[in-house]
């Protein structure tokens, strides 16, 4: 190879590399307004104002990247999530995953402990002994302990009515407990710190 070709290598070579660190820093630009986004209602600080609405920082990531798809293919259904999970990639789907939870749980303000129902020894079945989720006989589980108790009841409902149907095991669980012992189940794992 002449000096001239050598030299027209090096320089496509150099504008080659140029080009691949500046598309990926754009999409790490990318990913990371889109997981601001994420926070305008899951909290910038990892506690939702609204508790309707799930903690997600700190959440199992496989758990996190199941529901993004699960949003995407219909699997799971809201309005707001479905369009955020459809304009995603594969790749930002799991990169935010990741990055959710990588991020420490958010800090809570103790409170009093109730007494544990007798249910919830069932829920560390897949959930885990301190409830914070993790992998499982029926995949990966996500963490309960110090979740937000509205969103808890809310989820606890829609399985056992079905209108939330993408797990298997939690349906036919949830329509076994009253909406009373649902309740009390959903308060002492959001007590949980």
């Amino acid at each position: 190879m002449n000096a001239a070709a050598m030299a027209t290598a090096k320089l496509f070579l150099a504008a080659l590399a140029a080009l691949l660190l500046a598309s990926e820093a754009v999409w790490a630009d990318t990913v990371a307004r889109k997981e601001q986004l994420c926070a305008s209602c899951h909290g910038k600080n990892g506690l939702p104002s609204d508790r309707t609405v799930p903690i997600i920082r700190g959440q199992q990531a496989a758990y996190l990247k199941k529901q993004l798809d699960d949003y995407r293919n219909g699997d799971r259904e809201s309005q707001i999530m479905s369009s955020i999970a459809e304009s995603l990639s594969e790749e930002e789907i799991a990169q935010i995953a990741t990055d959710f939870g990588d991020a420490k749980w958010p800090e809570q303000l103790a409170v009093l402990l109730p007494a544990a129902p007798a249910a919830t020894e069932v829920c560390k079945t897949c959930h885990n002994a301190d409830l914070t989720g993790g992998t499982s006989p029926s995949g990966i589980a996500p963490r309960l302990a110090g979740q937000n108790s509205a969103y808890l009841v809310d989820t606890i409902a829609a399985y056992a009515t079905g209108e939330r149907a993408n797990s298997t095991v939690m349906g036919p669980l949830m329509q076994s407990l009253s909406p009373a012992d649902r309740k009390t189940i959903a308060e002492y794992l959001a007590a949980l710190r």
